[in-house]
This record gives C-alpha cells, structure tokens and sequence, in this order.
C-alpha cells in the first residue's frame, strides 16, 4: 500500500534526522586581520595579516561571529555538514509528508464511495 510505504519513508528520515548529534548552523570561512604590532609582518601594507578561521551565524539578535580555534576546525566542519544534511532530510520531510497527506485524502475518497456503494448508497447521475 503507498500510505504504507510513505509512512516508512517518512519514519526513517525522522530516525535518520535524529541521528544526527552535534549539529551546528553557520558557516566556516577564513579571514586575516592585523595584530597591531609595529614589528610584525602582518604591519606591512603589502602583507594581509594573520589567517584565522571564524564560524558565523545569525540567531533573534543578529549576525555572530566566533574565532574557530585550529584543533576545533575539523569538528565545527564535521558539526557544519551534520545541520546541513538536517535541513535536506527536514526539506525532504515536508515533501513526503505533503504526499503522504495526498495519499490519505485520496484513500479516504475512494474507501467512502466504496463503502456507500457497498450499502447501497452509492450516488446516482
């Protein structure tokens, strides 16, 4: 039956979304700032400063930024991915749970015209 299969469907994206543990929304980019120091290379105009990674995102208050550590890098990337493939499977989710509703109306449908015509009470043209 589809109604079946789209619920099944439907039940392992929710096992699949959560399964995902350690998920973090932003995104990772890296940037180069200047230290300030008279002394150091990053004072040279030609030089552009002193790479570092920064994690962003915005929440109720606005736009974030955080310095992202370099042992921390791979994690927050690997956290990244995980919101991303998330919000695929809870875009996906909708979807099916739009076509899953298609399907019940339309089981609905044709169980009641079975059921009226089964007692007699089917609808005459």
């Amino acid at each position: 039956m589809k109604v079946k299969q789209r619920l099944g469907l439907i039940c392992s994206m929710v096992e699949s979304m959560l399964s995902l543990s350690g998920m973090m929304r932003g995104s990772f980019g890296t940037t180069h700032s200047r230290c300030g120091k008279p002394t150091c290379r990053c004072a040279n105009p030609q030089e552009k400063g002193h790479p570092f990674a920064k994690l962003m995102w915005t929440d109720g208050t606005g736009p974030k930024t955080r310095v992202v550590k370099n042992e921390d890098t791979q994690t927050v990337l690997e956290a990244i991915d995980q919101y991303r493939e998330f919000k695929r499977l809870r875009r996906n989710l909708r979807e099916d749970s739009r076509r899953l509703e298609e399907l019940l109306d339309a089981y609905e449908h044709e169980t009641t015209i079975e059921s009226r015509s089964r007692m007699g009470y089917h609808q005459s043209t």
